[in-house]
């Protein structure tokens, strides 16, 4: 009996995902857990695997279709097995994407298929919950706002923001370019880059988030790491360290280990703890992530950083090695940066934002003393956890840090 391939919703916070590849046609045969095609979500292109075996006897979203989570793909069944009743169904059920209804409803003028999209016969605009959230705390008027699918979703709003919109005239007070001042170059802003930013942009302008820094002594963190790389077959760097001292400080504090879902209706306490580390490739930002931490030691996690960061930056990343992150972990210390903000990877409640370790003098009973100081700043989600909280939660890593062997205990 032939069935819907649909949308899997791949992660907490997923809406939707763009088709950016199938790996099979129409007339081949799949297995239920084999990859049959690559989407792109908010967080990388994921590959995503058939949920039945059979043979494929309608691809419905095609390549570049924005598809909402659970919402038909492809029909999958028997060679010859007549499919018009589902079709019929998927074009009658009115939750369909634009891409579904084009593939199963008889063809339209350009001009009338367009502005079916753009309106509904009532003049309201369809709109998800986080997307009419967005526009309001963006002052966006939806009336203006593009869609594709039957209503304006998160990726509408964040489309449509990075559109230079008509502007009106200027007021006296705004300042005007040079016409003697050139444009050196242009470059395209897409691809990772486009993606960074709708992501930062979706950050700050959703997230009321706060930040809270402490001064973190390094001594003895410097001579354990030491001791273990005289030890180890591979070198343990500091991004290891503090993941894992991050682990057991979200053990403790497992409310920073928790996402709110996209409506804004429930908070979800993760049960893994998988932190991502900022990595900068050829491409832009990347964000690696290391699994289940708490249940791996400093060594283990330094050789699964090791191979996560050779494939990320020769773009052999696996299905899972840029996704699934609980938590994340922004280093610039190699930089010299003395202390610095991170913008918090949606939907995640926190980043810890590591600055370089910087000789400096420092009182210790009652003295003047030199010691190596590492500046870390915790920016949260303010929705999910409050400031003492949070306060308590970035204490407990520092002291984690300045005393090592209380991660191991």
């Amino acid at each position: 009996m032939a069935k819907l391939m649909n949308m899997p919703k791949i992660g907490v916070n997923m809406t939707d995902g763009t088709v950016t590849e199938w790996y099979v046609n129409e007339g081949d045969e799949v297995k239920f857990g084999e990859m049959a095609l690559a989407a792109e979500t908010d967080k990388d292109v994921q590959d995503i695997p058939a949920d039945q075996s059979g043979t494929v006897l309608k691809i419905i979203a095609q390549v570049g279709d924005n598809v909402e989570c659970h919402k038909p793909l492809a029909i999958v069944g028997t060679p010859g097995e007549n499919i018009d009743s589902l079709l019929a169904e998927i074009s009658g059920s009115g939750a369909t994407s634009a891409a579904v209804e084009a593939s199963v409803a008889p063809a339209a003028a350009p001009a009338q298929a367009a502005e079916a999209v753009e309106k509904s016969p009532t003049g309201r605009v369809p709109v998800s919950p986080l997307a009419k959230k967005m526009a309001k705390d963006m002052g966006i008027d939806l009336s203006n706002v593009k869609y594709g699918g039957v209503r304006v979703t998160k990726a509408d709003i964040l489309a449509y923001q990075e559109t230079p919109q008509p502007t009106m005239t200027a007021p006296v007070t705004a300042t005007v370019v040079s016409s003697t001042t050139g444009v050196r170059n242009t470059i395209p802003y897409e691809g990772i880059r486009r993606k960074i930013g709708s992501r930062m942009t979706e950050s700050v302008v959703t997230k009321p988030w706060a930040a809270l820094t402490v001064a973190v002594d390094m001594t003895k963190a410097i001579e354990w790491r030491k001791r273990v790389n005289d030890l180890a077959d591979i070198k343990v760097g500091f991004n290891e360290m503090v993941a894992k001292a991050c682990s057991r400080a979200l053990q403790e504090f497992p409310m920073m280990n928790s996402q709110l879902a996209a409506d804004g209706t429930e908070i979800y306490e993760m049960e893994d703890i998988n932190i991502g580390i900022a990595v900068n490739t050829d491409r832009g930002l990347m964000v690696p992530v290391l699994k289940n931490v708490a249940a791996k030691g400093v060594v283990e996690l330094a050789r699964d950083f090791a191979s996560l960061v050779s494939r990320t930056k020769e773009q052999e990343n696996i299905p899972g090695d840029l996704s699934g992150a609980t938590f994340t972990i922004s280093n610039l210390g190699s930089r010299g940066i003395a202390s610095f903000r991170a913008v918090i990877n949606p939907p995640e409640c926190g980043i810890l934002a590591l600055a370089a370790t910087i000789k400096t003098p420092v009182v210790v009973d009652d003295e003047i003393v030199i010691r190596p100081m590492m500046n870390i700043t915790l920016s949260f989600d303010h929705r999910i956890v409050d400031g003492d909280y949070a306060a308590q939660f970035v204490a407990y890593i520092g002291t984690l840090l300045e005393d090592p062997m209380k991660i191991l205990m």
